[in-house]
């Protein structure tokens, strides 16, 4: 929607086509870009999966006011539209106790759809200034833009989104460098261009997988090891929640409304790890194996914060073996039907369990060797392969020379530059593989300035 309204601004038609559960999000969209005026034409959902000439059917039914919104000229407003934010309010709950008071600030917030859901803790205008103590920069910073709303995420309202998610001062600094990570250009850059507006808005349960790497995961207990993403980790679990809270408050965000996620998922409400760097495989052998921030040209004394654009984890079990030939296991996993990243160029996390990890650092393989040799067995037959996810945009620069062999093995891959390996939970045979839906952005976490 943003992008028509800019085309239009440059001076040449256009009108916004969607089905009618979206017209919602187009309208606020409109409104929010500041203009209420841009035409938006609905057709019937769903169009996925429908046959060609009832997909035709219903665009000739509004093929004449498609015609006319582009023939027509636009409103004034449409060509001079900015960005409309509203300003900040101070909001007062009184009650009979505090008990009572908190009941009706919980209730305010959740008819506003300020909340996740749970509980928040209210920020007090004390609590904020507690909270604020934890970072060296100015609260009117602006760290970033969150959409749809594209509200300001400024350091004050990371605090205010902080209090409220229960975290402690000594959490901003990593709070603040995860809304840098998902506001950062690189996060957006695939072919298809997700980035942050695809997830707040996208009808597929993507959600940011935070992965902190340096000392700062130590010093503040955010675990990398047993149930590592599991509950009752306090760190992990309001460092994720403080993330989810800005991205709704600020981004204007919500369930139903303007984000249009069929099921969604639970990792929605935290998804937050470190990596396990204590463990021996990063300290040990002929070739120890670097982490995720030293991989991407950190020094191991810095602290960074890698937000990751996530699909749902996969599991993946092996109790039998205790050899490379674990990473069948997970190249079979991640070439599913279904869960294939459609040949764009999109990575995959692998989150290694300690004892995979280990297995495979005793046989003598480096996190590279890791990327090869799933890269290379992530195959598909080509004419499985097409019966899935056939159309010209499908193909992959090379696939032509067997286009007409059925039995040709395709990588569902680009490359093994798109496989990204940490070590983390406990000592048992379980790992996970999470797709990517878009391109992971690492900011480092700065503690004073430099």
């Amino acid at each position: 929607m943003r992008d028509c309204i800019g085309v239009e601004k440059l001076g040449t038609p256009a009108v916004a086509i969607v089905t009618q559960p979206f017209l919602h999000l187009a309208k606020t969209t409109a409104e929010i870009a500041g203009t209420k005026a841009f035409p938006v034409i609905t057709i019937p959902h769903p169009q996925a999966g429908l046959p060609r000439d009832l997909v035709a059917q219903r665009i000739g039914a509004v093929m004449d006011d498609i015609v006319g919104a582009l023939t027509k000229p636009q409103a004034e407003e449409v060509k001079t539209a900015k960005v409309v934010r509203p300003e900040p309010e101070v909001v007062r709950c009184d009650g009979d106790s505090l008990s009572s008071a908190l009941r009706e600030v919980n209730e305010y917030f959740y008819r506003q759809k300020w909340t996740d859901g749970f509980p928040i803790v209210p920020p007090t205008e004390e609590a904020v200034q507690w909270m604020l103590k934890g970072t060296y920069r100015e609260p009117d910073e602006v760290v970033g833009l969150i959409p749809p709303a594209y509200g300001k995420a400024t350091i004050r309202n990371i605090a205010i989104n902080c209090v409220m998610a229960g975290a402690q001062p000594e959490y901003m600094p990593v709070v603040i460098a995860a809304v840098e990570a998902v506001t950062a250009p690189e996060f957006a850059v695939s072919e298809k261009r997700w980035g942050l507006a695809g997830l707040q808005t996208s009808t597929g349960p993507c959600t940011p997988l935070l992965i902190v790497n340096g000392p700062i995961a130590k010093s503040l207990e955010i675990i990398s090891g047993r149930g590592c993403f599991s509950r009752g980790h306090k760190a992990n679990a309001t460092i994720g929640r403080a993330l989810r809270l800005v991205l709704t408050n600020a981004g204007g965000s919500y369930p139903g409304v303007n984000d249009m996620k069929g099921q969604g998922s639970s990792q929605e409400f935290t998804f937050c790890v470190a990596e396990h760097e204590e463990h021996r495989v990063y300290h040990q052998g002929q070739h120890p194996w670097k982490p995720l921030h030293v991989e991407l040209g950190y020094s191991s004394e810095d602290s960074t914060v890698t937000a990751v654009p996530a699909w749902l984890p996969q599991n993946i079990a092996d109790s039998d073996d205790c050899s490379p030939a674990i990473l069948d296991r997970v190249a079979t996993e991640i070439s599913t039907l279904g869960v294939v990243p459609y040949t764009i160029d999109r990575d995959c996390v692998l989150i290694l369990g300690p004892t995979h990890a280990g297995c495979l650092a005793d046989a003598g393989m480096t996190k590279e060797d890791i990327r090869q040799y799933v890269w290379a067995n992530a195959v598909l037959p080509w004419g499985q392969y097409k019966k899935q996810y056939p159309g010209p945009n499908r193909l992959q620069p090379g696939w032509m020379k067997f286009i007409n062999d059925d039995s040709a093995l395709v990588h569902v891959y680009k490359s093994p530059e798109n496989f990204h390996v940490i070590v983390a939970g406990g000592d048992c045979p379980y790992s996970q593989a999470v797709r990517v839906c878009s391109k992971p952005a690492t900011r480092k976490i700065k503690l004073h300035k430099e």
